[in-house]
């Protein structure tokens, strides 16, 4: 696979993570233990999202993110980019015997 797939389709090792879809999906982000702040999923794949968050909020290197859809879901996000009101994330290795970007439901919001 040559590099300029691999940078449109994801890895070599997975071509379906960097596959992103269009969502406008509601989500809160943990960005200290006991405050959660709202923002708007807008891009989603098995890899990472995109965020749209308050500029004005500090987002930490790697935060709780979670996503309502058809149910609750979590994941572990790291911070990869900001710009203005947008933030890029992916997200963390999953649980051993969890596929990869597999959302896990939240243990306590």
């Amino acid at each position: 696979m040559d590099a300029q797939t691999t940078q449109r389709t994801g890895t070599a090792r997975d071509p379906l993570a960097g596959r992103r879809h269009r969502v406008m999906l509601q989500g809160r982000a943990q960005i200290a233990p006991d405050h959660l702040v709202p923002c708007v999923v807008r891009d989603l794949s098995r890899a990472g999202a995109k965020i749209r968050i308050e500029r004005t909020l500090p987002l930490p290197e790697r935060f709780a993110l979670y996503i309502a859809g058809h149910d609750l879901r979590s994941v572990s996000a790291a911070l990869r980019w900001r710009r203005g009101d947008f933030a890029g994330v992916a997200f963390a290795d999953p649980p051993e015997g969890e596929p990869e970007g597999h959302l896990r439901q939240p243990t306590k919001l």
